[in-house]
């Protein structure tokens, strides 16, 4: 027991993790918290997949049925249909991605021993991931495959530590399923590998994974499937006239992400791995990516842990005093611990806690009913965002209302309302939470919709549910 004693705290710290981001991410989305971007989407996509129909959904820009890669190259998500023979719901998406997530502090663990051979110190680190701001908001965040990508990256890079070649590319093949641009980060990591820890054959085979797969899914896959060139394209525009602003915000994302991880600064070259992320962060008019309540720094978190792992070990050589390395270290804890009450989303004992307050009870059995009415996959529906993920077992889903993240990215009224505001025509049935339709915005789509002659209210509760099928 007592050879074992670090592993069992470990194991007891995961477990925890596990079981209280699942409650969470479970409880967030049936308290109307979730969206149809995308945590939605991600179910149609799964559900479809279990039915036959090969990463099949609604895309809400072309009006039809497409494939998932004409988004995203995220096909990671195949993995997951098998489980929606147990069990049809988001459930399964935020359990298996909370377990995937709480499992890459194994792998820091892991990392930290062979790295460092100290049992304390590895712990340490590994509950430092599973307190690091990013990774907890990306557990509560909805779904998002590339989430995935920070363990996979981090079992990669373990398995080349310890030299099993195999499992390694293992590992890196399942981040190259996660998301399209994941092959530029798994090139910086072959060039890694090939410039400074002298691995020839491993980096050349990495490098030409990594460009082969981004080259391929950005410029022919997509593509393909979507008729054009990549959405996110106009994401990277007037470099030059927001260089002041990129600088300056890129600062700020910079010292918030490293702070807690500080020892990592003296492991430069692991650092500059996952320099093609940080660039697409910070060069991207979307704000949303420079944030830390989202899943974008996902790739990021797994090589800011690699390098504060073999930065520390660097620290600790070019350090002689002991009392020194002792002082640095109670800061970084000090630090963590300030960080953990800043930006953790735990319900208790942080400065911006989450809440997710149950609903009206009218309310949620009105949701139990028409999901229940409304179960044939081959209906045709329609609802504003936080209902999505209810009514996305289907094959066509329709969402009411539009993308709140178009105004980050300067997208304006009277564009969002000629693009966005008839999609709802194409269902047989829309519903409406009222709680969402009452910004200026969104009441201009309520209203066209209460003043078509084509649909026509056949349920209410409570002003709160409204139901209007097409006639």
């Amino acid at each position: 027991m007592k050879k074992y004693f670090f592993q069992i705290l470990l194991s007891i710290s995961i477990i925890f993790f596990i079981i209280i981001f699942s409650y969470l991410s479970i409880r967030r989305y049936r308290t109307l918290n979730s969206y149809y971007y995308d945590l939605g989407i991600m179910n149609q996509v799964v559900y479809n997949t279990s039915r036959g129909r090969f990463l099949e959904m609604t895309n809400q820009d072309l009006k039809k049925n497409v494939s998932r890669l004409a988004t995203h190259f995220d096909p990671i998500l195949t993995v997951f249909a098998p489980f929606y023979k147990l069990y049809e719901g988001p459930e399964v998406l935020l359990i298996g991605q909370v377990i995937i997530l709480g499992l890459g502090a194994l792998a820091v663990f892991l990392i930290s021993q062979k790295v460092l051979k100290k049992n304390l110190i590895s712990l340490i680190f590994a509950l430092t991931y599973l307190f690091y701001f990013a990774i907890q908001r990306a557990a509560l965040f909805d779904f998002h495959a590339v989430t995935l990508a920070t363990t996979f990256f981090l079992f990669a890079l373990y398995f080349n530590l310890v030299k099993k070649n195999s499992w390694y590319y293992v590992f890196i093949f399942l981040t190259l399923l996660t998301k399209e641009h994941v092959g530029l980060v798994v090139f910086f990591l072959g060039i890694y590998l090939f410039f400074v820890k002298k691995e020839k054959k491993t980096g050349m085979i990495t490098a030409i994974l990594g460009i082969i797969f981004f080259i391929v899914s950005v410029y022919f896959i997509i593509p393909y499937f979507r008729g054009s060139e990549h959405f996110a394209t106009g994401y990277f525009v007037d470099i030059k006239s927001r260089l002041p602003n990129i600088i300056k915000n890129g600062t700020s994302y910079f010292r918030l992400m490293i702070s807690p991880l500080f020892y990592s600064l003296f492991s430069p070259l692991t650092l500059l791995t996952s320099l093609p992320e940080w660039a697409i962060n910070i060069l991207s008019i979307n704000s949303n990516q420079r944030s830390i309540y989202f899943h974008y720094n996902s790739i990021i978190v797994a090589f800011l842990f690699y390098s504060l792992i073999l930065g520390y070990k660097n620290f600790d050589r070019i350090i002689k005093s002991k009392i020194l390395k002792v002082i640095i270290f109670l800061i970084f804890i000090s630090i963590n611990i300030y960080s953990i009450y800043q930006y953790n989303p735990i319900p208790y004992f942080v400065k911006q806690p989450v809440h997710y307050n149950e609903i009206d009870k009218i309310k949620s059995e009105s949701i139990k009913f028409l999901v229940n009415k409304l179960k044939d996959e081959n209906i045709k529906v329609a609802t504003t965002p936080k209902l999505a993920p209810f009514f996305t077992n289907r094959r066509f889903y329709y969402n009411f209302l539009y993308d709140s993240a178009f105004a980050s990215i300067g997208i304006t009224e009277d564009r969002i309302i000629k693009n966005e505001i008839n999609k709802y025509r194409l269902a047989d049935y829309v519903i409406i939470n009222k709680q969402e339709v009452k910004q200026k915005l969104s009441n201009k789509f309520y209203n066209k919709l209460k003043n078509d002659v084509d649909y026509q209210m056949i349920f209410f509760d409570n002003q709160e549910i409204e139901v209007f099928k097409k006639i």
